[in-house]
This record gives structure tokens, C-alpha cells and sequence, in this order.
């Protein structure tokens, strides 16, 4: 205990120095995320050992990757997911991973293609790190931008397809079994919307009271977050699936709950999720990664992160080309499409879990491991570093203004009003307008949440 005690106490510094030694750089090029996994890294075993992941150390560790994704969960919009948006990421990603099992076909890895090893690696390069970027979106201003949510579709699909490879083709069960297994958990995740939405309607009194303990010592709305969480994450524990999937669904769950928002639980929530769980989970990634920075090793980080461009980039940036308004005109310039493709290449969290299924199962070497792990750790060093030089005024554009007409409620209400009748302009033109109340009212929204986070304050 007394180990695990000043491994937490080493952790919570480096978590505590990372933001102000990002303050200090210019533009912030080096995000609080890389100073903290650089900091696991310098305290760690491989360099000065001064701490080491003890089992409750580890227990903090998942618990930050739950609360990590489930702030990326609560941030993804269902709505642009059903939307042209994202489509294209899913098809982005389908064909992200098309051509991961063609780069691992064509190398020529241990084992072949369809081996533990060649599907581990497959996986790791199809994946965006939604939980690592999501601080840095927010950080720089992009969240509640047409780039922001574009980089949330791409990176809502590249961590929970890799989830789900992993569990279909990564874990102890055939695959059928799997599929099940994943059947049954999303038929519970339904269940629990199901029900949450029956408390909002007949459970008003249970409702006033939970919000009334909000505003207490009683802090029911976190709690019953955490009791959310903690209770999928434990379901998919049970049933040998990772923990993001449960802390994705939990997420999810949280924001149909709660669709326009609640700046007190967001401002709670947000001091417990990146005041202290994910910054251990990040700063425990660098403690595990084994650095041997010899020739063969700075070629494979370099082969790799080339893959990731090609393999994730090119196929996120041809997506985000595509995009189109109700008008005919692109919704990204070259430029946007460029930092969209680079924010999405990010990648570390599914690398770490995709590697160590593999070398639990034998399949690959824990050398090796930690070369995809450095590639991942060099991923989120370098890709938002550049997502910044490539970022203008004109990112700035709302979400709503720039793809509503696009990917959200819009195209089905113009789709709706030319089978009434209309023409296609003035559906057109009717789906504009609706668009622009909607900005209207996220604005208003907005402004109350500042209003509201001003009075708690």
C-alpha cells in the first residue's frame, strides 16, 4: 500500500506540473495530454523508477479510461452520427480498415494477416484517439465548430469500431460467440435508455429530487453518473469486453438524458474526469512503455506513423472532401479537410489495448508492443501540433451553420417538404432557415450555461 501511496502522490505531480509547463510554450504546441504521458514516462521504470503500476495504482488507471470516454460519449452528437456526417466516417473508417489488412498483407507480418498478431496490428491503425484529442479540441476552441464535429464523428467510429474488432476477433470466444455477447450488450444499453426516458416522463418527482441533491453534499446527479458508468463498465467487464465500450455506452446514455446540456453536472463532472482520473490514466501510459530508442526501433516508430497517414489519414481526409451543403458547395476547404484528416490520425488508448491483448495472448512480443505504443505516444505529439498550425478564424464557423444543412435534421426536414409538394429550392431554402433557428437556439442554450456556471461559481 505504502508503494502504491507515493506512485499516486509522483502521478498527481506530474498531472499538476503538465498544464503549466503547456502554458509556458508558445501556442501551446505541446498539449497537457503529451506532457503527461512524457512524465510517465520520465518517472517511470525505464528511465528514473521512481514509480510503478501497483494494482491500485492499475484500478485508478481503468477508471480513468472510463471516465475518459464517457466524457467523449456524453460529447458525440447522435444526431450528426444518424446524419451524412456520419456515414461518411463509418465508410471512412471501413475503408481505413481495408486497407490496414492490405498494409499488414503486403509487409508480411508474423503470422499473416488473419493471425492475433496481423489483427492486432490492423486494429491499431484504424483507430482514432477520440478520449486524447477531445481535451485538445476543447482547449483550442473547436468543440461547438463544423471541424470540431467532423473530428467527433471520425473519431466516435475509430474508437468503438476497433472496440468491437477487438471483441470479435481479439477475445477467448469464437467469434459467433462474440457477436452474441455484443448482441446482448447493446440490447442492455437499449433497456437502460428505454427506462431513463419512462423516469423522464412519469418519474417527475424522482427527477426534482435528484436535480434538487445536485446542488448538495448529496451530489445525487454525480453520483448516479459514476453508478451509470461503473455499472456498464462492470457489464462489460463480466463479459470479457473492454471497459471503453462501457464507459462509450455510459456517455451515450448520459447525453440522451440530458440533450441540451447541464453546465453544473458538465463543470462537476469535468473537475472529477480531468482533475484526477484521466490524468493518471495518461501519465500510467507513459509509465508502461519500455523506451529503446536504437536504430531498428526509430524506423518502425517512423513506418508506422507513415501507415497511420496512410492507412487513417487519406481515407478521413477524402471524407471530410466530400462533404457537401444542400447548395452544392464543399463544407471543408483543402485546408480544414487536411486538419480534420491529421486530428483524426491521432491515436494511443486502442493501441495500448489492442498491443496488450496480443501479448497476453502470446501472439505478439512486448518489445515490439512498446515500439506501437511510442508510435502512438509520437501520434498525439505531432498530429495536434500540426492541426494547430493548420487552424485559422474561419474553424470558428458553428457546427449548425456549416453542416446542419448536411448531416443534421435539416436534409430529412428538406426531404420531408419536397414530398409535400415543394420545390426543391424552397425546401431548400425552408431547411436554411431551420437550420439558422436551431444555431439561434444553441446560442441562447450556450448563453445560459454560462449564465448558470457563473451563479454556481
Amino acid at each position: 500500500m505504502g508503494q502504491s501511496f507515493v506512485s499516486l502522490f509522483l502521478i498527481l505531480v506530474v498531472a499538476f506540473l503538465a498544464p503549466m509547463v503547456s502554458r509556458v510554450i508558445p501556442r501551446r504546441m505541446v498539449p497537457d495530454t503529451v506532457l503527461l504521458i512524457l512524465g510517465g514516462i520520465l518517472i517511470g521504470p525505464d528511465l528514473l523508477g521512481m514509480a510503478t503500476i501497483t494494482s491500485d495504482v492499475e484500478f485508478l488507471r481503468e477508471l480513468g479510461v472510463a471516465f475518459l470516454f464517457l466524457m467523449a460519449g456524453y460529447e458525440i452528437d447522435v444526431n450528426e452520427l444518424r446524419g451524412s456526417g456520419g456515414r461518411h466516417a463509418m465508410i471512412a473508417w471501413v475503408g481505413s480498415l481495408t486497407l490496414a489488412f492490405a498494409a499488414v498483407s503486403v509487409i508480411g507480418v508474423t503470422g499473416g494477416p488473419l493471425s492475433a498478431n496481423g489483427v492486432a496490428i490492423a486494429i491499431a491503425m484504424t483507430s482514432t484517439a477520440i478520449g486524447t484529442i477531445l481535451p485538445i479540441l476543447r482547449e483550442r476552441g473547436l468543440m461547438p465548430t463544423a471541424v470540431g464535429t467532423s473530428i467527433l464523428n471520425h473519431g466516435a467510429v475509430g474508437e468503438v469500431g476497433p472496440v468491437i474488432l477487438m471483441a470479435l476477433l481479439l477475445g477467448s470466444r469464437s467469434t459467433w460467440q462474440s457477436a452474441a455477447v455484443l448482441v446482448f450488450f447493446l440490447a442492455v444499453t437499449l433497456l437502460i435508455i428505454r427506462f431513463t426516458d419512462r423516469v423522464k416522463r412519469l418519474g417527475q418527482r424522482l427527477v426534482t429530487v435528484i436535480r434538487l441533491g445536485g446542488s448538495t453534499t448529496a451530489q445525487t446527479t454525480v453520483r448516479l453518473t459514476v453508478v451509470l458508468l461503473v455499472g456498464l463498465c462492470a457489464l462489460a467487464e463480466v463479459f470479457d469486453l473492454d471497459v471503453v465500450l462501457g464507459a462509450f455506452a455510459a456517455g451515450f446514455i448520459l447525453r440522451y438524458a440530458v440533450p441540451d446540456g447541464d453546465a453544473e453536472l458538465e463543470d462537476k463532472l469535468d473537475g472529477l474526469a480531468y482533475g484526477f482520473f484521466v490524468p493518471i490514466f495518461f501519465v500510467c501510459s507513459g509509465m508502461g512503455v519500455q523506451v529503446v530508442l536504437d536504430r531498428d526501433t526509430l524506423f518502425l516508430i517512423g513506418a508506422f506513423l507513415v501507415l497511420l497517414v496512410l492507412v487513417r489519414g487519406l481515407p478521413v481526409w477524402v471524407a471530410a472532401s466530400v462533404e457537401r451543403r444542400t447548395d452544392g458547395e464543399r463544407v471543408f476547404s483543402l485546408r480544414q479537410s487536411t486538419q480534420v484528416a491529421v486530428y483524426s490520425t491521432t491515436a494511443l488508448p486502442i493501441i495500448v489495448a489492442v498491443t496488450q491483448v496480443a501479448v497476453d495472448s502470446g501472439a505478439m512480443s512486448a518489445a515490439f508492443a512498446s515500439t506501437l505504443i511510442l508510435a502512438g505516444v509520437v501520434s498525439v505529439l505531432v498530429m495536434p501540433a500540426l492541426g494547430l498550425l493548420l487552424q485559422s478564424k474561419a474553424d470558428t464557423v458553428p457546427a449548425v451553420e456549416a453542416l446542419g444543412v448536411v448531416q443534421g435534421p435539416s436534409t430529412q426536414v428538406e426531404a420531408d417538404m419536397e414530398e409535400r409538394g415543394l420545390t426543391r429550392a424552397e425546401a431548400q431554402h425552408l431547411a436554411q432557415r431551420l437550420a439558422e433557428l436551431e444555431e439561434e437556439r444553441r446560442l441562447w442554450r450556450t448563453q445560459m450555461r454560462a449564465h448558470l456556471s457563473h451563479r454556481t461559481h
